[in-house]
């Protein structure tokens, strides 16, 4: 699971850093859906799966048979061995709207000294899948409440993240063209939320990062919430690399 550093500050910064943090959060979070708005027609789940899922068309795609016995195989063993679900795939899948949805990418933990976990997310990290009205972060808090998961919302659920892993890891331009805007792509996994379930995680360049425990413990106790969201690192920022610079700065070497 991706990392996020821990840096000690005073409880006196919290409110400027949380303000400076939204704002950035929400200015890359514009661009990255205006991206991904753009390249929704390179992302069709048709694409991946073919003639294996509901559509208008009815022309065969190369690979789609052997794309569908991944998918099934993975999906039969999320559903058993992470949610103790019974569960196969028919053909023709349902048809998946080929909309993306960027949810923040969440993730829950038990601090020193608490008996109850908080859910984290984060400013700079979003799960890209197709629409769905079930995400990460319903996913994260049924399990806190120990709440019986239901088919209907986790299969359709697990199905968008097979499909957007498929296509991620078959689509290496698709990952060159996201690094080129400053949002990386990585494929994570949350065992104890969700086996080995794949999500396609975009991370920005700009760095963020947790205050120390204690801290957040002080400030989730005081808003009386269950969940901390990580704050940018605005100093950081000033030291943030210039990537394009440093890449033809590096094939210079030695010539």
């Amino acid at each position: 699971m991706l990392m996020t550093p821990i840096k000690e500050i005073q409880f006196e910064e919290m409110s400027a850093l949380r303000e400076r943090s939204q704002k950035i959060g929400s200015l890359l979070s514009e661009d990255l859906r205006a991206y991904t708005k753009t390249l929704t027609a390179l992302c069709a789940p048709r694409k991946v799966l073919g003639e294996f899922m509901q559509s208008a068309s009815r022309d065969k795609v190369v690979g789609a048979e052997k794309n569908f016995a991944l998918l099934e195989e993975r999906y039969k063993a999320v559903m058993r061995d992470a949610f103790g679900l019974s569960a196969k795939l028919s053909t023709p899948l349902p048809a998946i709207h080929n909309k993306l949805s960027l949810t923040p990418w969440c993730y829950s933990e038990v601090l020193t000294g608490s008996s109850s976990p908080l859910i984290f997310s984060t400013p700079v990290r979003w799960v890209l899948s197709y629409d769905c009205s079930y995400d990460l972060r319903d996913l994260i808090t049924d399990r806190i409440k120990s709440e019986e998961l239901r088919y209907e919302e986790v299969s359709p659920f697990v199905v968008r993240a097979l499909v957007a892993w498929l296509l991620f890891e078959q689509s290496p331009e698709l990952k060159r063209i996201l690094s080129g805007l400053g949002f990386d792509v990585s494929l994570e996994v949350l065992t104890e939320i969700s086996g080995d379930l794949p999500y396609v995680v975009l991370t920005s360049t700009v760095p963020a990062f947790r205050p120390q425990d204690s801290l957040v413990s002080m400030v989730s106790q005081l808003s009386g919430g269950s969940s901390f969201e990580e704050l940018v690192d605005v100093d950081g920022i000033k030291a943030m690399p210039f990537v394009l610079k440093d890449r033809l700065l590096a094939q210079l070497e030695g010539v």
